[in-house]
């Protein structure tokens, strides 16, 4: 039973270990939701293509293929 706290919890203990910035650490929560990057960048009034680039980052810094890998690694956890 994953609650809203932990998921706080873990997406800050994340954002540490892969040393991401705040807007990456906001984004990254965003996709852990399941969401798009249309979706993200309409909730964070942001181009898609600005969320592009985030999540990309956010991939190489985790060193995840992909955001599936990503999703998958982290409910792993």
């Amino acid at each position: 039973e994953h609650s809203g706290a932990d998921l706080a919890d873990r997406i800050r203990e994340l954002a540490v270990h892969f040393e991401l910035t705040p807007r990456e650490t906001e984004i990254l929560r965003l996709v852990l939701l399941g969401k798009d990057n249309q979706n993200i960048a309409a909730e964070l009034s942001l181009a898609p293509g600005t969320v592009k680039v985030h999540v990309h980052n956010i991939l190489k810094k985790s060193q995840k293929a992909n955001r599936q890998e990503l999703i998958q690694d982290y409910w792993d956890y």
